[in-house]
C-alpha cells in the first residue's frame, strides 16, 4: 500500500484511541492452528460432520450429574456446569447409582442410555444454585483438586442433551460470558493445539489426547453411552482444517459504548434501515449480525500486513507515525510485531477517501465481512452513513454446482470460454439471468445468448439500411406508425423502472418480445410502405419516422446491456443530433407538433374516450380493422335509426385506399363492403 493510505489508517486508529473505542482483552477467539492466527467470521466454512456425542457422569454429593459433550478434550478445562433453575430435574435410581437429569428429556435419555430402574424423587432447579462438585481428574492432576460450581443458565436446549451443560470458558464465547471468575481462566493448549500446563500430557497433540482420554474414561465407567450425530462444524476456508476457540490477548473495537446517552449499536441499526438493499432480505441478515455482535477483533497474527502500533510490555499504543516512513519502520526492527490490522479494516478505510460514493456492490459472502466493516467505520468517523444503496450478487458455478474460485482451482475452463466468445455475449449471458442467484457458467449455455445477440444485430441492420431520404418537416403520421411509437414509449418507461431496480433479466425479456413482435407483425406492414411508395411521400415518411424512433429507443436501452453495439449504432446513425458528444448524452426525438388537427375533431365527438386499448390486431401480411367501429355505429346510431352526417364526416377524414380518399357517404352495408373487399385500408390521425 501507499504510505499516504497507511498514514490515513493510523490517523483513524489514533482517533479511535482518543474516543476510547479500542480495547485490549483476553477473550476466546476463532483460531486456526495452520494459519497460526485468529480468523474473522467471513473466513469460516461450515460443513456437516458425523461425530460422536458422549454422555458423562460427574459426582455431585452421593449422586451423579449427567453432562453431554461432543469434544472430550474440552473436559480438561471444565470450570463450571450450567443448569436452569426454573426447570424440574429427576433423580433416577439404577442398580449402582443415583442419576440426575432433566424431566422433559426423561423418555429420550432412557432410550439413548438404555437405563433400567425407577424414579426416586424430583428436584427443583433452584436446589443447584451455587452448589459445588468435584471433577474425576482430582486424583491424577493437582489443578482439579479444587471444587467447581453450578451456574444458572436460562438458554439450555430442552430437546438435546441431559439438561446439564459443561462449561469451559476458554473454548467458547457463551461460556466465557456466563462464567463469573474470568480472571481464573487458563489455556491448556497453545496456538498449535499442543497441550501445555499439564505435566502428565505435556507436548501431546489435542486430537491424540482425546483418544487417550476416551480410554481412560471408559475403563473407569465414567462414560455412559456414545451416540452418533450429524451437525455443522467450523472449518478454515484456506486449509479446510477444523477451527476451535483459543483464549488470547486481542485488540477489539467496542460496539456497545454510549454516545450522547444512546447505545451506539442502536443508532447504527436505525441508520442501516434507511439504506436501500437489493435483494431486500440482505437488510435483515446484516442487521441481525450487527445486533448479535458485541466486539470486532481488528488484530491478526501474521507476518504480512499493516502492523498495529502496540507496545507489548506496557500494553500501550505508539502514536504519530509520519507519512514518509509509515509501516516500513516496523520491518527494520529486530523483534517484529506480529499483530497486524484486520484486512477488512484495511479495505474499509477507502470509504473515508471516497466519501461521496453512494452505492456498494459485492458478493453475498461479504455480509459477514466487508459490508459490516465499511458501515461501522463510516459511522464511527462521521456518526452518519453516506451510503444509499447496497447490492449483493451470487456466484458463477460449474455443472456440479461448485463455485468457480481460486482456492478450488476449477477456473481453467474460463480461459477457453473467454477466447471463443466476445465480451458482449458473456455480458449478455450474465444479464439474462438473475444475479441474486447462482449462474451456471458453461460454453453450452452461452451459445443461446449468442443466438439472441445475432437477432438483435440483424434487427438493427435492417433498420439502419432502410433509414434514408427522411424529411423531418412533414408532421403527419399514419395510425399504425403512431401506435408503434406510443407502444415504444410505454415499453421504455417499464424498462427504465426495471433498470432502476437492477432487474436486468426481465428488461432483456421485454426487449426480446418487442423485437419479435416488430419483426413478425409490424415489418410486414412497413415494407409495403417503404418499398412501394415514392420518395418523400407522406406514407413513406411516416414509416421512416417510426424507424427513427425505434432506433433511438434501441440506442438508449441497449447502452447498459450491449455497450459496443449501441456505440456502433451511434456512429452509423445518420440523423444523430449530437454527433460530437457520446451516445450517453444523446436524446430521443420528442413528438412535438406531429399530431394533426384531426385529433381535435375526434376529441370533440368523444370517440377517443370510447376506443379501447386493444383497438386493432395486426395479422400476417394483411391488416384489417376490427369491428369495434362497427359495434360503436351499431349501438350508437343503428338502433336509434340515426345514420346522419356525423358518420359521413368521419368516413371522409379517415378511410382511404392507395392514398385516394373516399368522399362518399357511408352506411351499414357500405362499411362492410369497404372493410372486406379492399386489400389495404389505412387509417391516419
Amino acid at each position: 500500500m501507499e504510505p499516504r493510505y497507511e498514514s490515513l489508517q493510523y490517523k483513524f486508529f489514533n482517533y479511535l484511541l482518543i474516543k476510547n473505542i479500542v480495547n485490549i482483552k483476553k477473550i476466546p477467539i476463532l483460531w486456526c492452528f495452520k494459519c497460526i492466527s485468529s480468523l474473522s467470521y467471513s473466513e469460516i466454512l461450515y460443513k456437516k460432520i458425523n461425530s460422536s456425542s458422549f454422555y458423562i457422569k460427574i459426582k455431585f454429593y452421593n449422586y451423579y450429574i449427567i453432562i453431554w459433550t461432543t469434544t472430550l478434550w474440552s473436559l480438561i478445562n471444565n470450570q463450571a456446569i450450567f443448569f436452569n433453575k426454573n426447570d424440574i430435574y429427576i433423580i433416577y435410581k439404577t442398580k449402582k447409582n443415583y442419576l440426575i437429569f432433566l424431566k422433559k428429556i426423561f423418555n429420550k435419555l432412557l432410550k439413548i442410555l438404555k437405563l433400567k430402574g425407577k424414579i426416586f424423587s424430583f428436584l427443583k432447579g433452584v436446589f443447584f444454585c451455587f452448589k459445588k462438585y468435584s471433577l474425576f481428574f482430582k486424583k491424577i492432576i493437582f489443578f482439579f483438586r479444587k471444587k467447581n460450581i453450578l451456574i444458572n443458565n436460562y438458554y439450555i436446549d430442552k430437546n438435546i442433551g441431559s439438561g446439564f451443560i459443561h462449561c469451559s470458558p476458554s473454548n467458547g464465547i457463551e461460556d466465557y460470558d456466563l462464567f463469573l471468575n474470568k480472571s481464573n481462566i487458563i489455556n491448556f493448549y497453545n496456538k498449535k493445539y499442543i497441550i501445555i500446563n499439564l505435566k502428565l500430557f505435556e507436548k501431546v497433540n489435542l486430537f491424540y489426547f482425546s483418544k487417550i482420554l476416551y480410554k481412560f474414561l471408559k475403563k473407569r465407567n465414567i462414560i455412559f453411552n456414545i451416540e452418533k450425530i450429524i451437525h455443522n462444524f467450523m472449518f478454515c476456508w484456506r486449509h479446510k482444517k477444523p477451527i476451535f476457540y483459543y483464549l488470547s490477548k486481542q485488540i477489539f473495537l467496542n460496539l456497545n459504548f454510549f454516545y450522547r446517552k444512546k447505545n451506539i449499536k442502536n443508532i447504527l441499526l436505525s441508520l442501516i434501515k434507511k439504506i436501500n438493499f437489493f435483494p431486500k432480505f440482505l437488510l435483515k441478515n446484516l442487521s441481525n449480525m450487527i445486533y448479535n455482535r458485541s466486539n470486532w477483533c481488528i488484530s491478526r497474527q501474521r507476518y504480512w500486513g499493516i502492523p498495529i502500533t502496540l507496545n507489548k510490555k506496557t500494553n500501550s499504543f505508539y502514536k504519530n507515525i509520519s507519512k514518509n516512513f509509515s509501516s516500513h519502520i516496523f520491518f527494520y526492527l529486530k523483534k517484529k510485531n506480529q499483530n497486524i490490522f484486520d484486512v477488512w479494516l484495511d479495505s474499509s478505510i477507502i470509504s473515508l477517501l471516497f466519501n461521496n460514493k453512494k452505492i456498494i456492490i459485492e458478493g453475498k459472502d461479504q455480509i459477514r465481512g466487508w459490508y459490516q466493516s465499511i458501515l461501522i467505520i463510516n459511522f464511527f468517523c462521521y456518526f452518519k452513513i453516506n451510503i444509499k444503496k447496497i447490492i449483493s450478487h451470487n456466484f458463477c458455478i460449474d455443472k456440479n454446482g461448485n463455485k468457480l474460485s481460486k482456492s478450488s482451482k476449477n477456473y481453467k475452463s474460463l480461459k477457453y470460454i473467454l477466447n471463443i466468445n466476445s465480451n458482449e455475449i458473456i455480458k449478455l449471458y450474465l444479464l439474462e439471468h438473475d444475479f441474486t442467484k447462482n449462474i451456471i457458467f458453461e460454453n453450452n449455455n452461452i451459445k443461446n445468448s449468442n443466438f439472441t445477440y445475432i437477432i438483435v444485430r440483424n434487427f438493427i441492420k435492417f433498420l439502419v439500411n432502410n433509414f434514408f431520404d427522411f424529411n423531418f418537416k412533414n408532421n403527419r403520421l399514419l395510425f399504425f406508425d403512431y401506435w408503434i411509437i406510443i407502444k415504444k414509449k410505454k415499453i421504455e418507461k417499464i424498462i427504465k423502472k426495471l433498470f432502476l431496480n437492477f432487474n436486468f433479466y426481465n428488461s432483456i425479456k421485454i426487449i426480446k418480445l418487442f423485437i419479435n413482435f416488430v419483426n413478425l407483425n409490424y415489418f410486414n406492414y412497413l415494407k409495403n410502405n417503404i418499398y412501394i411508395c415514392k420518395n418523400f411521400s407522406f406514407v413513406r415518411n411516416s414509416g421512416l419516422f417510426s424507424i427513427f424512433n425505434i432506433l433511438c429507443f434501441l440506442k438508449k436501452i441497449l447502452f447498459p446491456i450491449l455497450f459496443f453495439t449501441s456505440k456502433e449504432l451511434n456512429n452509423l446513425f445518420k440523423y444523430n443530433f449530437i454527433q460530437k458528444k457520446d451516445i450517453f448524452f444523446s436524446f430521443i426525438l420528442k413528438l412535438k407538433k406531429i399530431i394533426d388537427k384531426k385529433i381535435f375533431f375526434f376529441k370533440k365527438i368523444k370517440i377517443l374516450k370510447k376506443i379501447k386499448k386493444n383497438i386493432f390486431n395486426i395479422f400476417y401480411e394483411k391488416i384489417f380493422f376490427l369491428n369495434f367501429f362497427w359495434n360503436w355505429f351499431k349501438y350508437k346510431f343503428y338502433f336509434k335509426k340515426k345514420i346522419n352526417k356525423k358518420i359521413c364526416n368521419i368516413s371522409k377524414n379517415f378511410i382511404y385506399k392507395n392514398d385516394f380518399f373516399y368522399k362518399k357517404q357511408v352506411c351499414k352495408t357500405c362499411l362492410i363492403n369497404i372493410f372486406h373487399n379492399y386489400e389495404e385500408v389505412r387509417f391516419y390521425v
